[in-house]
């Protein structure tokens, strides 16, 4: 690279990860973003509905965030001037079979009134209750000794949990919160939920002592002015086929042709990531190999029949469950009115993965997203992970790397993926320097 040139760079991937890495460059290269999809944005993923006039931005993945677990991307959205919405938290529990219901107020009860309300019609309510409180209790104290170091799955077994607290509270709140089936939860580290309720509260996405914020008019909007800010050249329903490391650069091919970069930041979930790059070194693959990821469905629609039966009980957030073809289904619906605090004509809704369809005519998009499982191997690898960005011209990143400002604990979320993409971005100033 000529002396006094800006270094050229590829960003493979314009979701949260590769967003960041180019902002954090956009002063010191020239920059490429190639996006696969149609759209920009990853798990950002904005439809906008017009109402009587009024265009109405309701997130479909990506929806709330906190200013303490996610440091890095709120002093971004303060640097863009991205505008923040707080939304009154909240949760609802409903069995769509039984017809119990319970949230945020019974959860702060003494026990006699939980006894009193709900010992007669649904006498496996109390012990549910009564768990969820030595769960929280006991989790905190083992995760402080660390006596929390084993799957959840190991973790629940050793202290004797039930299969209705699980499937009652438990995995329908891990489910929202990491967004990957049911029977994956208990392959996630203890420690890992533990800490997310720890640093939250027992409401878990729900939780009314945190300030959980959405983005004003859709995380879109955070999208449009991180783009406009860093200018980059942006190939959108361009996906890179290949990534191959060279002593003088690194080869990115499309269907278009091949290109030289100085840099690569692979800004892609670590399976993709594995498969794009041709000769990866050992500590690439070391970071990527093996990493496993989940897909769920999510649908936004006007379906109110995957929400709780009494309208005044409806939370911001709505763990369902019911049987379907001779299983318990769990799922969750986010109610976009109330999440982001919005008056409209209509109800909005994200169900993810809903045990039947909602109604044709009340749907209004349909996506699958990808997650990575967060399993014991996956926080194990923390601890070397990083490692894989030092001295190469690719660097990694997405939310499959934890944030170094929270963690190891914290990993998979929106937070990560930007905190990944920024160190990425780092390590290529570094070198420039």
């Amino acid at each position: 690279m000529p002396e006094n040139t800006s270094p050229n760079v590829a960003v493979i991937g314009a979701g949260p990860a590769g967003l960041s890495a180019a902002y954090r460059l956009r002063d010191r290269a020239r920059i490429t973003v190639f996006e696969r999809e149609p759209r920009p944005g990853g798990h950002a993923n904005t439809v906008e509905v017009e109402e009587n006039g009024r265009v109405l931005g309701l997130d479909t993945a990506f929806v709330v965030f906190n200013p303490r677990f996610y440091p890095r991307l709120c002093a971004f959205f303060a640097e863009l001037g991205v505008e923040t919405v707080a939304h009154p938290g909240g949760f609802e529990f409903f069995d769509l079979d039984s017809g119990l219901e319970f949230g945020t107020e019974e959860m702060e009860l003494e026990e006699s009134e939980i006894e009193a309300r709900y010992a007669a019609k649904y006498p496996e309510f109390p012990d549910v209750w009564r768990e969820v409180r030595r769960f929280h209790e006991e989790s905190r104290r083992d995760f402080s000794r660390g006596r929390a170091d084993m799957s959840l799955g190991e973790y629940l077994d050793r202290n004797g949990y039930s299969t209705e607290f699980r499937h009652s509270y438990l995995i329908m709140l891990c489910s929202a919160v990491w967004s990957v089936p049911a029977e994956l939860i208990w392959e996630m580290p203890a420690a890992t939920v533990i800490a997310f309720f720890v640093g939250h509260d027992e409401g878990g996405l729900g939780g009314r002592r945190v300030d959980w914020r959405t983005v004003g008019g859709g995380s879109i909007s955070y999208v449009r002015k991180a783009l406009a800010a860093t200018g980059p050249d942006l190939r959108i329903s361009e996906p890179v086929t290949g990534v191959r490391q060279e002593a003088h650069g690194v080869t990115v091919t499309t269907a278009a042709g091949s290109s030289t970069f100085d840099y690569v930041v692979l800004a892609t979930h670590a399976d993709e990531a594995f498969a794009l790059l041709e000769n990866p070194t050992e500590a690439q693959r070391a970071a990527l190999e093996g990493v496993r990821y989940s897909s769920s469905r999510v649908v936004l629609h006007k379906d109110a029949s995957l929400m709780p039966t009494v309208r005044e009980r409806w939370g911001a957030w709505n763990y369902g469950k019911t049987k379907a073809d001779g299983e318990t289904r769990c799922f969750v619906t986010y109610y976009l009115n109330r999440l982001h605090d919005f008056t409209a004509e209509k109800d909005y809704f994200v169900t993810l993965d809903p045990p039947r369809p909602p109604d044709p005519d009340l749907v209004i998009a349909e996506f699958d997203y990808t997650h990575p499982v967060i399993d014991v191997a996956l926080r194990d690898r923390q601890s070397v992970i990083y490692e894989a960005n030092e001295g190469t011209g690719v660097k990694l990143c997405g939310s499959y790397f934890h944030s170094k400002e929270l963690g190891p604990d914290l990993i998979g979320s929106h937070e990560a993926a930007f905190s990944a993409g920024a160190e990425a971005a780092a390590r290529i100033l570094d070198e420039i320097s």
